[in-house]
């Protein structure tokens, strides 16, 4: 039932990738509001907020 990988992913990224995966519109509208401009992210990081404004357009075309 463990779903590990073999990189690690900050805690956000986990986050983002869960909310994308349940579609859960909410969530990931919260965690990209809540996302730091200021703060310099790593590439996995920031594909995952790439997927998550893609997610979030796909499902408020719906």
């Amino acid at each position: 039932m463990s779903s590990s990988t073999s990189h690690s992913m900050p805690p956000y990224g986990v986050a983002i990738q869960g909310a994308i995966k349940a579609g859960n519109l909410p969530q990931m509208k919260t965690l990209l509001k809540q996302r730091d401009a200021s703060t310099p992210e790593n590439k996995e990081l920031k594909t995952a907020y790439e997927q998550l404004v893609k997610e979030i357009e796909r499902l408020e075309k719906h």
